[in-house]
């Protein structure tokens, strides 16, 4: 098989494309593959109307799948039409998106390498492209996973908020529950982040929604009270963040009355036991349990308090009695 043909079939191409060149350089450790094309009439990338070929803009090139270790650069210059309503536009290619400078095949490799690797910048590593380059192929990938998506009843979502980096810069994130994936993603964590989630919905969408997990951020809730039919009565907080306050609320009370204990002059039994306090019963150390044990003997109060939050933690593996 001919060198040509060999990386036609490779890229797919499919005619009027066929590659007219192959250089092989070895000091560089390069592939560069030049294509071209039979006359032909082209579709309006806007409107799809078929016309002939008005010129051509100027060589493009586009990093390709490594040959080998060898990197492969394709090159053409891309046919325009002039199209009497849209005007003047370059014509779509097979092997690329528009303002890509990857082939396809190329950003599918780059995503598998993002998902598969712990960090972006180990993926440009092994892919030897720059973090910009591969920012702009997770932005194309998202789009076409947005174009491909079919709305549909969600049931159940969950809504929090993701920090990055330094300086509490937040995003707001909204997940389908029973699908586990995410559907909306904006700027900040103010009501109106959420809001146009809501907005964006149509009203069977809206209505078909019987849930929504959430912590306890009031911009959420104000959120979902006003942009869903009875918002207020499909508000869940979830578990993490009511047991996180609930633990908060157990250190309160330790506080308050070692306090109390120091103010009427009597030894505090509560001396260097903060942590003991915000264990779970089956996480506490063992070396911990004679010592917790002759606390709870004491009816303190921190002590009902720790047992009330314990108590609540077997609410999520209640069953739910059918009436």
């Amino acid at each position: 098989m001919q060198d040509t043909k060999l990386f036609e079939t490779i890229l797919g191409l499919q005619a009027p494309w066929h590659i007219a060149r192959v250089e092989l350089n070895t000091n560089e450790q390069r592939v560069d593959l030049w294509l071209t094309h039979d006359p032909t009439r082209w579709p309006c990338p806007e409107c799809g109307e078929l016309l002939p070929g008005f010129d051509h803009a100027e060589e493009r090139v586009w990093r390709h799948l490594d040959t080998c270790q060898f990197q492969t650069h394709v090159h053409a210059e891309i046919p325009r039409v002039q199209c009497p309503t849209h005007g003047v536009k370059q014509a779509r290619v097979p092997w690329a998106e528009p303002r890509s400078r990857f082939t396809l095949l190329m950003e599918r490799l780059v995503i598998d390498l993002i998902q598969q690797c712990s960090t972006v910048t180990g993926a440009c590593r092994i892919a030897r492209i720059s973090w910009d380059e591969a920012w702009g192929v997770m932005v194309r990938a998202v789009v076409r996973g947005r174009a491909r998506k079919v709305a549909h009843p969600i049931p159940y979502i969950g809504v929090d908020e993701k920090a990055f980096r330094k300086g509490h810069r937040y995003h707001t994130i909204v997940c389908d529950l029973e699908r586990s994936t995410v559907e909306f993603v904006a700027e900040d964590r103010e009501t109106t982040s959420l809001a146009t989630y809501y907005d964006s919905l149509t009203a069977a969408q809206r209505s078909a929604l019987k849930a929504v997990a959430m912590d306890m951020w009031e911009p959420y809730i104000g959120a979902t009270r006003d942009g869903l039919p009875d918002g207020a009565a499909k508000i869940v907080f979830d578990r993490f963040h009511i047991m996180r306050e609930m633990t908060k609320a157990v250190d309160t009370v330790r506080k308050q009355e070692h306090r109390a204990f120091l103010r009427d002059g009597e030894d505090s039994p509560l001396t260097g036991t903060k942590y003991l306090w915000l264990f779970s019963d089956e996480r506490r150390p063992e070396r911990h349990a004679e010592t917790f044990a002759t606390l709870q003997a004491l009816n303190l109060k921190v002590g009902r308090a720790w047992a009330m939050k314990e108590a609540l933690r077997t609410l999520w593996g209640a069953l739910i009695r059918s009436t």
